[in-house]
């Protein structure tokens, strides 16, 4: 499919309209979710044309087109397509810290989710519906904090707050591993989410590193891979069990999964229209959002998200001038 067949699929007005400033834009279309076409579009122009994680160094054959980096091996089918360097940007510095490549899978779930792959990056980056849906993780981590890092490369990404009693994002707040030996003063009260264009979430703890690897199988259905990370000296603890963050992350990425199905069943809907985005909750959707619709525009996501300025702004700070937004 040509380059300029995403704007044919999905109009140019409602992915201006996407691509419009903060405060002003609507999500996407319905059919950016919905059709078959669009994903066959996106395999080749937003998948093929850029580096997808092929999971960990040493799980698959080599590919002739691979890099490696932070312990992933990446992957690009179309060597026309974007070079390494510039879609990852920064995102390996803001990592360095926890040292991803020393770091050894020790738990690993896989899901089959009934929902787009953009609907799950989207759930990803905000917090919004954490108070309704999560009240596991709210008890660990406050849903209104957080705020975005800067960044030059085809991701967002920003951390939030532990709360003061917790040591990790554990059902009970506890670690039952080791402190990542890089990691000192706020990093080792944050949590940070990392969505990188187009397949892979990474999320760092004080102690472990989640990453989601996802893999489009229809319009309407995406493959996820869990794997947890922990440092090789927490497993030489005979008594180590990985269990306390797989047990979170699993109650968690289910009450996740129900929601985005059912973004997925309204997308389907005749009723469905794009929604305006929360100033104060939102700002990670919106980058994300703009940096696709953008990408629709132009035939590739080459450009880095614009973080908006009130997105360094701890998010709790902004609520009295944006309430209710």
């Amino acid at each position: 499919m040509s380059a300029g067949a995403a704007i044919d699929l999905l109009g140019r007005e409602p992915l201006e309209r996407a691509a419009s400033p903060f405060g002003t834009s609507l999500g996407l279309p319905a059919a950016a979710y919905t059709s078959p076409e669009v994903l066959t579009w996106e395999n080749e122009h937003f998948f093929g044309a850029s580096w997808s994680c092929a999971g960990r160094v040493g799980r698959r054959q080599r590919h002739p087109r691979q890099r490696e980096k932070g312990g992933w091996a990446f992957e690009q089918r179309d060597a026309r397509g974007i070079e390494f360097e510039q879609q990852f940007g920064n995102v390996w510095e803001i990592l360095a810290p926890y040292e991803p490549e020393r770091l050894v899978v020790a738990a690993r779930h896989s899901y089959q989710v009934e929902a787009n792959w953009k609907f799950i990056h989207e759930n990803y980056q905000e917090c919004y519906h954490c108070s309704e849906i999560h009240p596991e993780l709210c008890r660990v981590t406050p849903p209104d904090s957080g705020y975005s890092y800067d960044m030059n490369g085809l991701f967002v990404a920003g951390p939030m707050d532990l709360r003061p009693e917790a040591e990790t994002m554990s059902l009970d707040g506890k670690s039952r591993g080791v402190p990542l030996r890089g990691l000192s003063g706020r990093q080792l009260r944050e949590v940070g989410y990392i969505g990188m264009f187009p397949d892979l979430l990474i999320s760092p703890h004080p102690d472990y590193i989640l990453t989601h690897r996802l893999q489009p199988l229809t319009s309407g259905s995406t493959y996820v891979e869990c794997e947890w990370l922990f440092p090789p000296e927490a497993l030489e603890d005979p008594a180590f069990s990985p269990d306390y963050a797989v047990e979170f992350w699993d109650i968690t990425n289910r009450e996740d999964w129900t929601a985005v199905e059912s973004l997925q069943r309204s997308a389907r809907s005749r009723g469905y229209r794009p929604g305006p985005l929360s100033v104060s909750w939102e700002a990670g959707p919106y980058m994300w959002v703009k940096m696709l619709a953008d990408g629709y525009l132009q035939g590739a996501v080459t450009r880095p998200p614009q973080v908006p300025e009130i997105a360094h702004i701890p998010r709790h700070d902004t609520f009295g001038a944006n309430a209710g937004r």
